[in-house]
């Protein structure tokens, strides 16, 4: 939200289902807290893979005046390049999309599935076969990571990351 001077964002989603909406919900509330007269456009796609759709998507968005993308599910290859083409800044998540665009990927939500896999591996030498569901979250495996080549200003990194501390305490719920 810091990044947008147009006052529109646009949100390219898969299916409304699922942690891509709990990605989106958190994306969309996390603008609205931060600038409440942004205006957050979301449209879902209704595919996880369809790249064309995506493209389409964000090519909507933008002419709607959004400066700012961001999205999930594989489809997503589509709207960064998109957001490429058009100078608009990508907001990535499940997976490093700087190399997609490394002009305009400003920061990607990282997955990281270290602590997960392990306890799973832990588990399965006790003898215990299934029975524990796994989230992640920004206190153990969701990393943020900044595009060290895209020049994002010093007091919106600040911003981001005051946000992040504050999501781990507790301090704000990221979720609607």
């Amino acid at each position: 939200a810091l990044m947008d001077d147009s006052g529109t964002i646009g949100v390219v989603g898969p299916v409304e289902a699922g942690d891509a909406k709990l990605y989106i919900d958190g994306f969309v509330a996390g603008v609205n807290a931060t600038e409440p007269d942004t205006q957050v456009n979301v449209s879902y796609t209704g595919s996880f893979g369809d790249t064309a759709l995506a493209a389409e998507a964000a090519n909507t968005h933008i002419r709607a005046g959004a400066k700012v993308l961001t999205g999930s599910a594989q489809q997503v290859v589509g709207a960064i390049g998109v957001a490429a083409e058009n100078s608009v800044y990508w907001l990535g998540t499940q997976s490093d999309q700087s190399p997609l665009a490394p002009e305009w990927v400003l920061a990607n939500q990282v997955y990281d599935w270290t602590g997960v896999i392990k306890d799973m591996l832990a588990k399965r030498q006790e003898g215990v076969l299934g029975g524990t569901a796994y989230a992640l979250s920004l206190s153990d495996g969701l990393i943020i990571r900044f595009n060290e080549q895209v020049a994002v200003p010093d007091e919106v990194k600040a911003a981001a990351e005051a946000a992040i501390e504050q999501i781990k305490a507790g301090e704000i719920n990221p979720l609607p």
